[in-house]
């Protein structure tokens, strides 16, 4: 199982609508989120093969890159929580800037 949390998917929802908007086209946006499911269905049986955020050092913190985007997601008890997606020029701070 991988659950979604609800900042993840409130990034989810804006990232599909940035790009319908930028590119004037909702099945490319839908395509991108379906590439998005695609891109974490494996961590369901391997949650910890995302790679360690390096701006936080944590091994429960991880991401899974999917293009220009950071999908970061939480291992809690080894299920994988999807906590933010964001644009790879995003600096993150901190895990509240998710």
């Amino acid at each position: 199982m991988i659950r979604w949390s609800k900042r993840g998917k409130l990034r989810r929802k804006q990232c599909v609508e940035y790009i319908a908007r930028e590119s004037g086209d909702w099945p490319t946006a839908w395509k991108w989120e379906d590439a998005v499911f695609d891109a974490v269905a494996h961590l369901e049986g391997f949650p910890l093969s995302g790679s360690v955020v390096r701006e936080f050092g944590r091994k429960d913190i991880r991401q899974v890159l999917l293009g220009d985007y950071r999908i970061i997601y939480r291992v809690k008890e080894n299920i994988p929580e999807i906590i933010s997606i964001r644009h790879g020029h995003f600096l993150i701070r901190s895990p509240r800037s998710l």
